[in-house]
């Protein structure tokens, strides 16, 4: 009251009445109230004019499930909502040490693979044998041969010597026949007696002749003995021979049923190492996790002893800090005035005020809002007609929103398009 007293004691209001003065004072009061007024009023309009201004906004990000493979029982090591995680971090472990169908399943494959060893076995020892009389008649063979060789040799040795005596015999009567021709000349002999000299010689000319088609028939007959070929009728073929071939063609067969029997071996081996390999995965399954992140939700909470769960079923949610965006709900006229690669400040509503820049990256409009509340950690609230949801991307996150804080994830913000550029 002083004070007033002494403003308006001032020289300028010196003369003037002190009521007047009160008025012009309430007066000048309420005309700059009133400007200032205008002049919020102008600058709130200019703003809205080159910005727009979020509803509602938050920090979203991307939640990734852990889910089990096999079933079993979960043992889950302690864990911690806003726990820090590395990738491929193991964080606990489903056993199964049962698996009926598998077990069955190996215990059949081991039974067919024992017979089919069993059946290369007998298969094998079955060849052996044929070998073994392959060897055998293949000596009765040989020896066959080369008697048969022997004995046409020996043949054709016989018919040689016999040729050789026709012919020393048709040199002797050719001889005689000569001597009785002079003779009968000379008048010595009688003609009767030249006569049965030359009738002699002819007859065994005649057999030197029948004694070479002889020898050579025998050369030809041995030629075809060393050739494995008879000559005088139709191949006839021994009981070594015969049976040889019997044994050849049987081997054969034989070796085909072994490759078969080894193939099948084989293959067995690898459906058993398979479904070893399956029952080792199904005996004990590591949980890891999948990226580098901060734990959201434990689901399952096991303890020491453990606790049943089936595949498929969700054990832990594992939060993405590399991957935090800022979602705002906007009027949707607005729309004209956004566009994806729009600037925008993300302003944190924790008391700090501090502003994060980022851009546009995707506007949904309608239903579009209710398709990520499935994989994201904050779903979009309840859908008010007429507005858009922007997913804004953040340059950086503040370091003070740590994996304690989730990363900022579901904090409320404000966000400002700035519309100029």
């Amino acid at each position: 009251m002083k004070l007033i007293q002494r403003f308006f004691s001032a020289p300028l209001f010196k003369g003037i009445p002190i009521q007047i003065k009160r008025q012009q004072v309430f007066r000048a009061l309420r005309l700059l109230f009133l400007f200032s007024l205008v002049a919020a009023g102008a600058w709130f309009l200019w703003q809205r004019q080159i910005r727009v201004f979020s509803r509602v906004g938050y920090l979203n990000g991307t939640l990734l499930n852990i889910y089990a493979r096999i079933p079993g029982t979960l043992v889950l090591y302690p864990l911690q909502p806003g726990q820090l995680l590395s990738k491929g971090q193991e964080i606990g472990r489903i056993e199964n040490e049962r698996n009926p169908q598998l077990e069955t399943d190996r215990q059949n494959l081991e039974t067919r693979l024992a017979v089919a060893q069993r059946q290369r076995q007998v298969l094998l020892q079955k060849r052996q044998s044929r070998q073994k009389l392959i060897a055998e008649l293949s000596y009765y063979q040989r020896e066959q041969y080369r008697l048969e060789v022997q004995f046409a040799q020996e043949a054709l040795q016989r018919v040689l010597a016999e040729l050789r005596e026709a012919q020393e015999a048709l040199t002797l009567a050719r001889l005689e026949a000569d001597r009785y021709t002079r003779l009968v000349r000379q008048g010595a002999v009688s003609r009767q007696r030249a006569d049965e000299a030359i009738y002699k010689a002819r007859q065994a000319e005649q057999v030197v002749k029948n004694k070479q088609a002889e020898l050579r028939r025998y050369q030809t007959n041995l030629e075809a003995f060393r050739r494995g070929l008879q000559l005088d009728s139709a191949r006839t073929f021994s009981f070594p021979q015969i049976r040889l071939i019997d044994l050849q063609i049987e081997v054969v067969n034989i070796e085909g049923q072994i490759a078969e029997a080894e193939a099948t071996i084989e293959q067995l081996k690898r459906e058993i190492a398979n479904i070893k390999q399956q029952l080792a995965l199904q005996k004990l399954a590591r949980i890891q996790s999948p990226i580098d992140g901060v734990v959201w939700a434990v689901i399952h909470k096991s303890g020491a002893l453990g606790i049943p769960i089936s595949a498929g079923d969700p054990i832990a949610k594992v939060l993405d800090c590399s991957d935090v965006w800022a979602t705002a709900l906007v009027a949707e006229r607005e729309n004209a005035r956004l566009r994806v690669g729009q600037p925008a400040t993300v302003r944190l509503l924790d008391g700090s005020d501090r502003r994060l820049r980022g851009w546009v990256r995707a506007i949904r409009g309608g239903p579009g809002k209710v398709v990520v509340g499935e994989t994201v950690a904050v779903p979009p609230p309840d859908l008010v007609r007429n507005e858009l949801a922007v997913d804004i991307t953040l340059e950086e996150i503040p370091s003070k929103l740590g994996a304690q804080r989730f990363c900022g994830v579901g904090q409320s913000v404000e966000v400002i398009f700035d519309t100029r550029s």
